[in-house]
């Protein structure tokens, strides 16, 4: 049975930089949950080791199929959040150390320490030196949900790129390699309810919360966008038996509302989203400073911010 995954295309910024020779040795990737952070560093390792050396992974040569199969020895993955061990102070130390032995069978090493943010101090200061002077043939790519939480000193090291969520359409098709079977309303349903975002696109294709999450996002945009108090307290209101929901809905919609092809659905203006977004914003900032729900839910009704 083939166990290949699907990778994403690089953006234009790093294919430049990998088919130009211009790909620097300490990178990290900043990107919300679910913008596919992990599996875009994979890519880049791929087309690092690429026979090929085109800018990206060729998925063909040998040492292609090994990284889509998760089986290239050059290639090492550190999830801190899924793994908080690999991040103490010890185990960094041991993966310094092994960062100086050569690629054992390609033109380089590549090391992926996903989920940065998990970093204590200590750790990421233990980092500092080899981010800085990485050993020859050796590339280090972090991935964050936001590169601030990282030591200044840290960021002084690396190349942060910033990833933004894919136009739907490309959204809609990776989704479909990753997850076939589904129709292709619902790989393009799912990559509008997650804004371009293709590891939230999965979810809402495979847990129904999540679907019925988006949906109900969708659901509260247009009823704010038509002006109808009853539909926005007919979609709210189930959401109000807990906060966290309710801050994910509110969450949600906000992303919704700025989407251009939300807003051509609807005919709303930038003007009229952009209103809509403040309303969101300060039913979310109440919901934070643990206001009454039903109340934000009538706020929501309510124009004059």
């Amino acid at each position: 049975m083939d166990q290949r995954k699907a990778l994403p295309h690089l953006p234009p910024v790093l294919r430049a930089m990998a088919e130009e020779g211009r790909l620097v040795h300490s990178l990290c990737l900043e990107g919300e949950p679910g913008s596919g952070r992990t599996d875009l560093a994979t890519a880049l390792a791929g087309a690092i080791l690429c026979q090929r050396q085109q800018g990206e992974m060729c998925g063909e040569c040998l040492h292609c199929r090994k990284v889509l199969a998760g089986v290239h020895s050059d290639i090492t993955l550190v999830n801190g959040r899924e793994d908080p061990d690999r991040f103490k102070v010890e185990a960094l130390r041991q993966l310094r150390a092994e960062a100086h032995r050569g690629p054992s069978e390609g033109r380089a090493k590549v090391y992926i320490l996903a989920e940065a943010q998990h970093l204590l101090p200590p750790a990421q200061n233990l980092l500092l030196k080899i981010l800085e002077e990485p050993p020859e043939a050796t590339f280090f790519i972090l991935t964050c949900d936001n590169k601030f939480r990282l030591l200044p000193t840290i960021l002084s090291r690396v190349v942060t790129v910033s990833l933004r969520p894919l136009p739907l359409e490309a959204c809609a098709q990776l989704l479909e390699e990753r997850l076939p079977g589904h129709a292709l309303a619902e790989y393009r349903e799912a990559a509008l309810l997650c804004c371009g975002n293709p590891g939230e696109g999965e979810q809402i294709l495979t847990q129904p919360q999540a679907a019925k999450k988006g949906r109900a996002a969708q659901s509260l945009v247009a009823a704010m966008a038509a002006g109808e108090p009853y539909g926005i307290l007919a979609v709210a209101t189930p959401w109000e038996k807990n906060r966290g929901d309710y801050a994910a809905l509110l969450e949600q919609a906000s992303r919704l509302v700025m989407l251009p092809e939300m807003q051509g659905q609807l005919g709303l203006s930038p003007a009229a989203a952009a209103s809509i977004r403040r309303r969101l914003a300060l039913a979310e900032e109440r919901n934070r400073q643990n206001g009454y729900l039903p109340l934000l839910t009538a706020l929501l009704s309510t124009k004059k911010r």
